[in-house]
C-alpha cells in the first residue's frame, strides 16, 4: 500500500505544477508521479487515430527522461487503454499477455502496468497516461485516485496544445499567404508610420530591418504622392469603418531606400483594432501589370492540377496491409518521421515509394508546411537546374520573369526527389550542397538562397552499384542513405493482394456506376500466385480493366490476366520443389524476360512483342526490364 503521506506530498507537488502549461507541465507531471509513487515509469501520450499510434508528450523512466518517439500501439497494453472508459490494469506479467510489445516492453523492463485514457470535450480519445513498474503492482485506491487527479488536468492541457498547434498552423497559412502575394502590403498607423508589411514590400523597400525603426511612408515617397496619400487617408478618416476603402487615383512614387524609383497604383482600406485606426496600402509596380496577368493564368492553371492531384492523394493513396513486412515499413515510417534525417527509399516500381514518402510527412512536425514532389527522371535536362533552384529573370531565353524552385517552394517543409538515380551528376552537386549547407543560388543569379528542407529521396535502382561505376557520386549516395527503408515488392506481400484489389474493385466500381460481385475463393487464389512484376500499380490497372470488362458484376481475372483457367493443383505442380531465394527469383524473372524479347525480335509492345507474349501490360514490362538492368538492342 502507498503511503497516505506520499499520496499527500504528490497532491502538494501537483499544485505546483498545475499552473504550469506545455513541456514543462507534462515532464514535471510524470517524474513527480514516478518519484511519489514509486513506479519504474510513467508516460503521457498524444494519441493518432489514423495511424493507431502514439507520440509521447514526456516519459520519465528509472529516474531519468526518455527522448520523446512515435511508436504503434497494435497489440500494445496502450490499445486496450484507448479502447476502454476505465482504468486498464495489469498487475503482473504483462510480458506474456502481450507478445507482440516484447520489444518495448523488454526495454522498459515492464512487468506491471496501469493506464487510462485521455478524452477531448467531445468524447474523443486524444492520449493516455500511463504507469508501469519492474515488479507486480497493485492497483490501490491511492493509485486509482493519483490517475484520477491527473486525468482531468492531462486532458485539458492536451486539448489547449492541439488548439495553440491549430493557431499557429492557421498563422503560418495566414502569414504565407500574405508573404506569398506579389503586392507590396503595407500597415500604417494614424500617424503615418510603418508597423507592418509583407515580404514583397520589404524587399522592394529596402526594410527588411524595419522592426529596429519606425519609417513614416512618406521617407518614400515623392511630395506630390506623398500629398495625394494624406489627403486620401483625411478622406477616409472620417467615413464610416464599412466604407473606409478607395482607389488611388493615377500612381504614387515610391522610392527605396536603395534603389530605383518606380511607380505603383493600388488601393488604401481603413480599419480599427483595439479602438485604434489604422490603414492598408496595397499597391502594385505599373509595370508589373500585364506580367501579373500571365502569373494569375499560371498560378489558375497551377491551382486546378494541384486540386485534381490532391483528389487523386486522397483516393488512392493509402497504405493498405496487415502483412509483417508493411508493418515493419510502418514502424520504420514512424521511427524517423519526428526527426529530420534524410531518408532513401528503395524499392521496385510499382511498389509505393511515393506514398511511403507522403506518410513520413503527413507524420512529421513539417505536416502543415508543403511536401513538393520531383520527378527527376521526367524533367528535360535542359531545364532540371531552373526545375529544383528558379531562376532570375533574364537568366536566358523565355525566363521573362523571376521564378522560384522546387526547393524555395519546399522550404519549412519536405521535398520529396523520386528516382534521384536519374540527376545528372553536375545537378548531384548542387543537391549534395543543398543537404549540407541549406543553400543555392538560382540560375543567373548571385543571390544566395537559404532553405530549410527535410529531403526524401526514393529509386528503384541500386544507388550504391552505380557509385562504384561513376554514374552517381559517392559522397551524395552516403549523405541521402542516413535512414533507408525497402519497399515490399507485392509478391511477398501475402494476403496484401487481396486487400489491396477488394479497395481497388469498390474504388472504380463507383468511379463507373458498377456493382462488382465480392471476389471468389479462387478468383483469391489467381491473385496471391500471380508474381506481380509490376507490383501495386499493375494490379491497380488489372483491376481497373477487369471491373471495366465485368459483365453481371462478376470480374473474369482470368482473361484479365491471360492466365488459362486451372485448378489449384495444376499451379502447384508447375512450381519448382526448390525454394528460390530472392536473388534467384530476380534472375529467374530477368531469363524469363529476355528469353520472350529474343521470341519477339526485341520488340515490346504490339501484337506479336514480348508483352503479348508474357501476358503483360507493355508499360509494366518496360519498367521491369529497366530494373533488371536489361539491355534492349536499338537496332
Amino acid at each position: 500500500m502507498i503511503q497516505t503521506s506520499i499520496l499527500e506530498q504528490f497532491k502538494r507537488s501537483f499544485e505546483s505544477i498545475s499552473l504550469l502549461t506545455g513541456e514543462l507541465f507534462f515532464k514535471d507531471l510524470v517524474s513527480s508521479i514516478s518519484n511519489s509513487l514509486q513506479m519504474d515509469g510513467v508516460w503521457v501520450t498524444e494519441y493518432h487515430k489514423e495511424q493507431n499510434s502514439m507520440t509521447t508528450m514526456a516519459f520519465f523512466h528509472s529516474g531519468h527522461y526518455v527522448t520523446n518517439f512515435t511508436y504503434l500501439i497494435d497489440g500494445t497494453p496502450c490499445e486496450k487503454v484507448i479502447n476502454s472508459q476505465v482504468i486498464v490494469h495489469y498487475s503482473e506479467k504483462i510480458y506474456d499477455l502481450f507478445p507482440s510489445d516484447h520489444k518495448m516492453l523488454n526495454k522498459f523492463k515492464g512487468e506491471s502496468y496501469a493506464g487510462a485514457a485521455l478524452h477531448d470535450d467531445n468524447g474523443e480519445v486524444i492520449g493516455s497516461i500511463a504507469l508501469m513498474n519492474s515488479k507486480p503492482l497493485e492497483l490501490t485506491e491511492d493509485i486509482s485516485t493519483v490517475i484520477k487527479i491527473i486525468k482531468s488536468r492531462a486532458e485539458a492541457e492536451l486539448q489547449r496544445l492541439k488548439r495553440e498547434r491549430e493557431i499557429i498552423q492557421r498563422e503560418n497559412l495566414l502569414r504565407g499567404l500574405i508573404n506569398g502575394v506579389q503586392d507590396l502590403l503595407i500597415n500604417l498607423n494614424q500617424k503615418g508610420q510603418i508597423v507592418m508589411l509583407n515580404s514583397t514590400a520589404e524587399s522592394m523597400l529596402g526594410l527588411a530591418e524595419f522592426y529596429k525603426n519606425s519609417y513614416h511612408i512618406s521617407t518614400f515617397l515623392n511630395d506630390g504622392s506623398k500629398s495625394k496619400l494624406i489627403t486620401l487617408i483625411e478622406s477616409i478618416s472620417t467615413k464610416k469603418s464599412e466604407d473606409g476603402y478607395v482607389w488611388i487615383p493615377g500612381s504614387l512614387t515610391i522610392t527605396p531606400l536603395n534603389g530605383e524609383t518606380f511607380d505603383v497604383e493600388g488601393t488604401l482600406s481603413r480599419y480599427e483594432l483595439d479602438n485604434k485606426v489604422y490603414f492598408t496600402l496595397v499597391v502594385r509596380s505599373r509595370d508589373d501589370k500585364a506580367e501579373s496577368k500571365e502569373k494569375i493564368k499560371q498560378l489558375i492553371d497551377q491551382t486546378e492540377y494541384l486540386r485534381e492531384e490532391l483528389e487523386d492523394i486522397k483516393q488512392n493513396h493509402q497504405l493498405i496491409g496487415e502483412s509483417n513486412p508493411v508493418k515493419r515499413l510502418l514502424q520504420n515510417v514512424y521511427m524517423v518521421a519526428h526527426t529530420d534525417a534524410t531518408v532513401l527509399i528503395n524499392g521496385e516500381t510499382g511498389t509505393g515509394k511515393e506514398l511511403v514518402a507522403r506518410h513520413i510527412h503527413t507524420t512529421s512536425n513539417r505536416k502543415n508546411k508543403p511536401m513538393v514532389t520531383v520527378n527527376c527522371g521526367a524533367i528535360p535536362a535542359s531545364l532540371i537546374e531552373s526545375e529544383f533552384f528558379g531562376h532570375a529573370k533574364g537568366s536566358f531565353t523565355g525566363a521573362t520573369a523571376e521564378r522560384k524552385g522546387r526547393f524555395q517552394l519546399a522550404h519549412g517543409g519536405t521535398i520529396f526527389l523520386d528516382e534521384i538515380g536519374e540527376l545528372p551528376l553536375d545537378l548531384q552537386v548542387k543537391i549534395l550542397r543543398v543537404i549540407q549547407e541549406g543553400e543555392f543560388e538560382p540560375v543567373g543569379s548571385s543571390k544566395t538562397i537559404k532553405v530549410d528542407v527535410r529531403i526524401i529521396a526514393a529509386t528503384h535502382r541500386n544507388l550504391f552499384e552505380l557509385s562504384k561505376e561513376g554514374k552517381f557520386r559517392e559522397d551524395l549516395y552516403y549523405r541521402l542513405n542516413v535512414f533507408p527503408i525497402e519497399t515490399p515488392p507485392l509478391r511477398e506481400r501475402g494476403d496484401d493482394v487481396i486487400l489491396i484489389a477488394n479497395t481497388f474493385i469498390i474504388k472504380f466500381g463507383k468511379r463507373i456506376n458498377k456493382k462488382i460481385q465480392p471476389l471468389t475463393d479462387q478468383q483469391m487464389k489467381i491473385l496471391k500466385s500471380y508474381s506481380w512484376p509490376g507490383n501495386i500499380r499493375e494490379l491497380q490497372n488489372i483491376i481497373e480493366r477487369s471491373v471495366i470488362l465485368a459483365q453481371n458484376g462478376i470480374l473474369d481475372l482470368n482473361t484479365t490476366l491471360g492466365i488459362a483457367k486451372q485448378s489449384e493443383e495444376t499451379i502447384t505442380t508447375q512450381v519448382s520443389d526448390r525454394i528460390l531465394t530472392k536473388d534467384e527469383f530476380l534472375e529467374f524473372e530477368k531469363q524469363n524476360i529476355i528469353r520472350a524479347l529474343k521470341a519477339a525480335n526485341w520488340k515490346v509492345s504490339g501484337r506479336d512483342g514480348a508483352a503479348a507474349l508474357l501476358k503483360m501490360v507493355p508499360s509494366t514490362l518496360s519498367s521491369r526490364i529497366n530494373a533488371l538492368g536489361i539491355k534492349v538492342p536499338k537496332d
